[in-house]
C-alpha cells in the first residue's frame, strides 16, 4: 500500500508547532530566566515575574478602586424646562412661553461617606490577605515541584551511575563468556537487562521533563524547564504540634484571608443601615417669561419617605453574609488544624521510615555489592545472583531517594499548614545547611 504524501494540513500543523515551540523559547529567554535555579532563585522568579502572581496581585488594584468610589460626593443635577402656549386662553402666564431652570443638590447627612470609606478600607485588606494566601499557595506549589525535579534529577544520576555499572559487569561477563567461563546465555541475560535499565533511565528522564515543564505552566512562564540545583536532604522542621496549632491560628494565610473577609462583611452590614437611610434634595431655580418679560426665583426640598422599604433586604442580605464568612472562617480553621494533624503525623512516621531503612539497609549496599561480584569472578555464584545484588542496589538506592522526598514533602505540608513557609523560613533553613 502506497503512503499518501504528507498534505498542506500536515505541514501547517508542523510549522505551527515549530513556531510555538520558538515563541515559548525567546519567551523564556526575554524574560532572563536561568536555565538552573535553587529554591531562593525560584522563589523570586515567583515573586517577581510570574504572569500568574501579578494577576493575583491585580486584584488589589480592583479595590483600591472601591476606596476612590468611596470618596466621591452624590452629583448634582441640573434640569431645564420650556412652556409654551399652543391654543385655547393663556392661563398659565401672560407671556407666550415660559422657561425654567432648576439645580437638585443631594446632601448626604447620616454619616454614608465614613462608612462607605471603612467598607472599602476592608475590601483592600481582604484583597491583600487572598493575594497573601494566593502567594503562600503558589509558594507551597513550588516548593512540592522543586523537591520533586530535585528528587528526579538525582533518580536519573542513580540511574545513570547503575547503567555504568552494568556496563562493566557486561563486559566481565562477555569476557568469562570469551574464555569459557560463562555461557551465551549469561551474554544475552546482561544485555537484557542493560536494555531494561536504559528504558527505565529514559522514563525517568520524561519525568524530570513532564515535571520541570510543570513548574512553567505553574508559573505562566512558557517555554521555561528548569533544573534544579541543591542535594534533596530534610529540612530538620520540628514537630511541635501544640505550638504549631497556635502558630496557624495567628499565621496561616489563609485563616487570615477568611478573617479580613469576615471583617469586610461586618462593615459592610454597617454601610447598609447608613444606607437605608433617605438622602434629601435640596433645589433652587428661576423660572422667565418673554413678552411681557418676567423672572422668578423658587427653592425646595424634598425628600423619600421610608414607609414601605427602609433597607430590610439589603441589610438581611449583608447579615447572612457575615453568617457565611463566620462560618467559613470556622469550618477553615478546623480544616486547617486537621491537615495540620495529617502533616505531621505523616512527617513524623516518614522520618521513622528512612531512619529505619538508613540504619538497617542503607550501609550494606555496598557491601552486598562486592560481595555478589566477587563470588561471580570466583565462580562461587551464578549471574542471577549478581543481577539481583545488582538489581537490588538499584532499587534501594532509588528507594532511599523516594523515602527522602516523602519526608521533604510532609515537612513542606507542614510548614504551609502552620502557615510558617514563607521567605524567612526558606532564609532559616539555608542558614542551617
Amino acid at each position: 500500500m502506497m503512503r499518501k504524501p504528507p498534505t498542506l494540513t500536515h505541514w501547517g500543523l508542523g510549522l505551527l508547532w515549530c513556531l510555538s515551540a520558538s515563541i515559548n523559547s525567546v519567551h523564556a529567554e526575554n524574560l532572563n530566566l536561568p536555565e538552573t535555579v535553587n529554591l531562593q532563585q525560584l522563589v523570586q522568579i515567583l515573586k517577581e515575574k510570574s504572569p500568574r502572581f501579578a494577576a493575583e496581585r491585580s486584584r488589589v488594584d480592583i479595590a483600591q478602586a472601591d476606596r476612590v468610589a468611596a470618596e466621591a460626593l452624590p452629583n448634582p443635577r441640573v434640569t431645564y424646562g420650556r412652556y409654551d402656549h399652543v391654543s385655547g386662553k393663556n392661563t398659565f402666564f401672560e407671556g407666550n412661553q415660559q422657561q425654567q431652570t432648576q439645580v437638585d443638590i443631594p446632601v448626604l447627612i447620616a454619616g454614608q461617606r465614613p462608612v462607605r470609606r471603612e467598607a472599602a478600607e476592608r475590601s483592600v485588606t481582604a484583597a491583600e490577605a487572598q493575594v497573601e494566601n494566593a502567594y503562600a499557595e503558589l509558594l507551597k506549589n513550588s516548593w512540592h515541584s522543586f523537591v520533586k525535579l530535585l528528587s528526579a534529577q538525582q533518580k536519573l544520576a542513580a540511574l545513570e551511575h547503575s547503567e555504568t555499572e552494568l556496563d562493566r559487569l557486561k563486559k566481565i561477563v562477555t569476557g568469562r563468556a570469551e574464555s569459557g567461563a560463562a555461557s551465551r546465555y549469561d551474554v544475552m541475560r546482561m544485555t537484557i537487562e542493560s536494555a531494561d535499565l536504559h528504558a527505565r533511565i529514559e522514563q525517568v528522564r520524561a519525568d524530570t521533563i513532564d515535571i520541570a515543564g510543570g513548574i512553567g505552566t505553574m508559573l505562566s512562564l512558557p517555554g521555561w524547564k528548569p533544573k534544579a540545583e541543591g542535594l534533596l536532604q530534610p529540612l530538620g522542621v520540628n514537630v511541635d504540634l501544640a505550638a504549631l496549632k497556635t502558630e496557624a491560628e495567628t499565621v496561616n494565610p489563609a485563616i487570615n484571608a477568611a478573617r479580613r473577609q469576615e471583617d469586610r462583611a461586618t462593615a459592610i452590614i454597617e454601610k447598609t443601615k447608613r444606607e437605608r437611610w433617605p438622602t434629601p434634595v435640596i433645589s433652587f431655580g428661576n423660572a422667565w417669561t418673554n413678552h411681557p418679560d418676567g423672572m422668578v426665583t423658587f427653592g425646595q426640598i424634598s425628600v423619600e419617605i421610608p414607609l414601605f422599604d427602609r433597607g430590610q433586604g439589603a441589610i438581611a442580605k449583608a447579615e447572612a453574609e457575615k453568617r457565611t464568612t463566620t462560618y467559613e472562617r470556622q469550618a477553615l480553621s478546623s480544616a486547617i488544624q486537621a491537615e495540620l494533624e495529617r502533616a505531621a503525623a505523616l512527617l513524623v512516621k516518614n522520618r521513622e521510615n528512612l531512619g529505619r531503612f538508613e540504619e538497617d539497609v542503607a550501609g550494606h549496599l555496598p557491601e552486598l555489592k562486592q560481595m555478589a561480584e566477587d563470588a561471580y569472578l570466583f565462580s562461587k555464584s551464578n549471574l542471577l545472583e549478581l543481577l539481583d545484588a545488582t538489581r537490588a542496589q538499584n532499587e534501594l538506592a532509588i528507594r532511599k531517594l523516594e523515602l527522602t522526598e516523602a519526608v521533604v514533602l510532609a515537612e513542606i505540608d507542614t510548614l504551609a499548614a502552620a502557615g510558617l513557609l514563607d521567605s524567612d523560613a526558606l532564609a532559616g533553613i539555608s542558614k542551617q545547611r
